[in-house]
């Protein structure tokens, strides 16, 4: 049994993971009626076009040449809110799964878990277009943390007496198009080489990224569910 302090602070932390990922999805769809315009095949288009912008798109400084960006600000504070409550939510999931049964396999998830939202922190402390190469870097942190961080807690949640085991399966599932969006992303056609590149490049991020948002909120209503009835 957990003490009443310890269970407090789960109950904390999923409150925080819960509202965390909502809030990312709610505001970066806001922010989208108020992008200025412009993407790498048309830099003079109008407005956020949903499949040839990226969402870090949201987050540049400077609308390809159009002026002051007025989403900026809040896209990179939302983006890293959303790494912050990644780490929390995930430290607070595997402590209880270790806690449960002495789960060795939620040690390297909830490091995975670090790395991937220090990895969505990253790209929100450098915009694409200040800092290519570091956005680019903390991207791949932040996706390929995340996909290690599936694997180890599926595992986990797999060995684990207390989690169903539908929800490793589902990562599972998940485990496969976040797969293919990695393998897109390192070694697909890049982005600016024709628009049809650009398509499927910004098609997958915003599958993978949405399918992430409702990973972490099934799991969010599983650990409340189990926890509820520790």
């Amino acid at each position: 049994m957990l003490k009443s302090l310890e269970r407090k602070a789960l109950i904390v932390a999923y409150i925080v993971g819960f509202i965390g990922v909502l809030q990312y999805l709610g505001v970066t769809t806001w922010l989208m009626t108020f992008y200025p315009g412009g993407h790498i095949a048309n830099r003079g288009s109008t407005g956020y076009d949903f499949f040839q912008n990226f969402l870090s798109d949201l987050g540049r400084t400077n609308a390809f040449g159009q002026g002051y960006n007025p989403t900026a600000p809040y896209y990179r504070a939302t983006l890293a809110i959303a790494g912050i409550s990644t780490m929390i939510f995930f430290s607070a999931l595997t402590h209880y799964l270790f806690h449960a049964s002495r789960n060795w396999w939620a040690v390297p998830c909830v490091l995975m878990a670090i790395a991937s939202g220090v990895g969505y922190i990253g790209v929100a402390m450098h915009p694409i277009n200040v800092d290519y190469h570091q956005h680019i870097l903390f991207v791949q942190i932040g996706f390929i943390g995340f996909w290690w961080m599936s694997v180890f807690c599926a595992i986990a949640i797999w060995r684990s007496p207390v989690f169903p085991d539908k929800y490793a399966r589902m990562i599972m599932w998940f485990l496969g198009i976040l797969g293919i969006q990695i393998l897109i992303m390192l070694f697909g056609p890049r982005s600016w080489s024709n628009p049809n590149a650009l398509l499927l490049q910004v098609t997958a991020q915003k599958i993978v990224v949405y399918s992430e948002i409702l990973v972490m909120l099934i799991l969010n209503v599983a650990a409340w569910r189990v926890l509820m009835k520790d």
